[in-house]
């Protein structure tokens, strides 16, 4: 996140924990259809940096990422679908990127622009 224009969203983590609860299933029904390719579908990259103070920073990335099976490890394939593979139903959290800080997100505001009907309702501040 290179932006200079920031917003913190009380209480947004709660909300895309929401919206992805509603589309698990798709996606766990994807999972189903082609395991037997050898292929997983995540919806989610988290990385996780914890501050000198203590807190932790969750940066997600919503999209889809490939994960090929190699015995009992999961190994990277890219965000390209192979093409063996069906097309997964999208979510309305694709190409979303934010930093998690409890239950607050951070978020550019571009992106914020594209994706704000999510939030409708929450408090919104510049950070």
């Amino acid at each position: 996140m290179n932006s200079d224009c920031r917003l913190l969203v009380r209480g947004g983590a709660s909300r895309i924990d929401e919206i992805l609860d509603e589309v698990k299933y798709k996606i766990y029904e994807y999972n189903t259809r082609i395991s037997d390719t050898g292929y997983y579908l995540k919806p989610v990259h988290k990385v996780y940096k914890r501050l000198s103070d203590g807190t932790l920073k969750i940066y997600e990335y919503y999209g889809r990422y490939y994960w090929r099976k190699q015995g009992n490890r999961l190994v990277y394939a890219g965000t390209e679908k192979p093409r063996s593979l069906p097309e997964p139903e999208p979510t309305p959290l694709e190409g979303l990127t934010l930093i998690r800080v409890g239950d607050d997100i951070i978020i550019e505001c571009s992106v914020y622009d594209r994706y704000k009907d999510l939030f409708k309702g929450l408090e919104v501040e510049r950070y």
